[in-house]
Formats: structure tokens, C-alpha cells, sequence
């Protein structure tokens, strides 16, 4: 099946740029997590991951594309709390400026506001929400839908339920997210990685993003809290994250002492 995510991917690499940790613009190059979760995606993806890997910069992008070329597409995302929302929309309209330079037009809007954009030429919007808005999108029909930091909202099931039911049948939909602890979220995780909601999950580890000279300095620099901003697998971002009434270490110690049973 071809990839959800591979025409986005070419546009991003092809038309615009991003503003690199130093502050300086440079060209949208893909990282290696980017890329695989471009050969990755179904179309309906959990992204579970460690700190700064740039999964809520392709999302953006890929949005973008549907924005200046799809006619009538609505792209939505929707973040953890209001600041967040504003810096996602920064850099959505940062990418339609660099689109703009590299191709010597203009992109018309009719409507630029703090939390939405419509093309004027072919109708496209594109709308920033918040999770505080338990039952943002389920009046309007979505084509994209991303769900930022999703494990922090307060009622992740509503949301789910209000702005999924509202994505069209052929529709990307995409939940990007540091762990938090057990919660809502956590279940639809495990519920997804059993095959039980349509989702197909993934984890993207630090450890297989930033060279070993940048996590052995995290590991100084964060002690035991290492493991929450950078863990290895999937078990360990949930039981190092959020407030848990269990001793990590302790809890950490069990899970390491635990085989699979024996089938005879």
C-alpha cells in the first residue's frame, strides 16, 4: 500500500523550509524518524515518542500541501493548550511564506486570523483548535486531523470522538504525542496496539534519533528523569511519565524481572 504521506513528504523536501534550533531558516530536509514514519504511516497513526524529533513539523507541512493545492480540504489540529496552538499556526504560515518565496507567488487568503486560514483561491482551510473544546469539529467534515500532545488533554475520548467522527472516509488522521502517564490515552494505545481501534501505533525512540554523545550528556544532565524525556520503548515512556502512585524505580525493577510465560 503506498504511503499516506509520500507526495507530502516530496512537496516539504521540494518547497519549503524550517527554522533549525540555532534560529537560522534552512531547507525542509526529512530527519531518518520522519522518513520512516513516511514508509510507516496507514493513514490512521499514533505516533508515540521521546523529545524533539520533528513529527508535529512534517504533520504541519504535510497539511500545507492540501492547504495551497486542495480545493475545499480542511486541515485541523488540535493542541494540548492555547500557546501551543499559536506556535503551530507560526509555523504553518512560516511554510506558506517559504512556498510563496520559492515559487514567486502568492498564496491569497481570505481569512488570516490566530486560529485560522482560508485560501481564497480554492476554498482550503485550515484551522488550530484546542482540546479545551471537547466537542471542537464535530459540525464540520475534515480532511486531515492531527491531535498534538494528545496524552495531555484533559478528555482525550470526547475529542476523539467529536473531531474523529467528523474526518471524511479517504481522511489522514494522525495523534502525536508525548506519554503521560496512565490515563485515557495509555488505554487507547494499549487498545490499539492489540488491533482493537483501526490505529496503527508507533514509537520513535530518542535513542535511535540523536548520537550517543548527546544522550550520554541528557543522562547527566537530566539524572532520573532521563528516561521520562528519552525512553527506549513504550512501557517505559508511560511508567516514567505523569504521576504514578507506584515507586518508578521500584516498578521499573519488576518489569525488568518478568519473562514471558513458557508455552508448552
Amino acid at each position: 500500500m503506498s504511503s499516506p504521506y509520500k507526495k507530502s513528504a516530496l512537496f516539504i523536501e521540494d518547497e519549503l523550509t524550517i527554522i533549525d534550533k540555532t534560529g537560522n531558516e534552512i531547507p525542509f530536509h526529512l530527519n531518518n524518524m520522519q522518513k520512516q514514519f513516511v514508509k510507516d504511516a496507514t493513514g490512521k497513526d499514533i505516533i508515540l515518542k521521546g523529545r524533539q524529533m520533528g513529527f508535529s513539523s512534517f504533520i504541519l507541512g504535510a497539511f500545507t500541501k492540501d492547504f495551497i493545492f486542495k480545493e475545499n480540504s480542511l486541515s485541523v489540529v488540535l493542541a494540548d493548550i492555547a500557546d501551543n496552538s499559536q506556535d503551530l499556526l507560526a509555523r504553518v504560515k512560516h511554510y506558506i511564506k517559504a512556498f510563496e518565496r520559492a515559487n514567486n507567488t502568492k498564496v491569497p487568503l481570505k481569512y488570516n486570523s490566530k486560529y485560522e486560514l482560508q485560501n481564497a483561491y480554492n476554498n482550503a482551510r485550515y484551522i488550530i483548535g484546542t482540546a479545551e473544546n471537547t466537542e471542537f469539529g464535530r459540525s464540520k467534515t475534515i480532511t486531515n486531523l492531527h491531535m498534538s500532545e494528545a496524552a495531555f488533554y484533559k478528555h482525550f475520548r470526547k475529542l476523539h470522538a467529536s473531531a474523529g467522527t467528523a474526518l471524511t472516509p479517504t481522511g489522514r488522521f494522525v495523534i502525536e504525542t508525548t506519554a503521560n502517564g496512565f490515563g485515557e490515552f495509555k488505554n487507547f494505545w494499549d487498545e490499539s496496539v492489540l488491533g482493537e481501534t483501526g490505529f496503527t501505533p508507533h514509537f520513535y525512540s530518542s535513542h535511535d534519533f540523536y548520537p550517543k554523545e548527546f544522550m550520554d550528556s541528557e543522562r547527566k544532565r537530566l539524572g532520573r528523569l532521563f528516561d521520562q524525556e528519552h525512553p527506549k520503548n513504550a512501557l517505559l515512556a508511560f511508567i516514567t511519565s505523569g504521576e504514578l502512585y507506584l515507586d518508578v524505580d521500584a516498578l521499573r525493577w519488576h518489569l525488568s524481572q518478568t519473562k514471558e510465560p513458557i508455552t508448552l
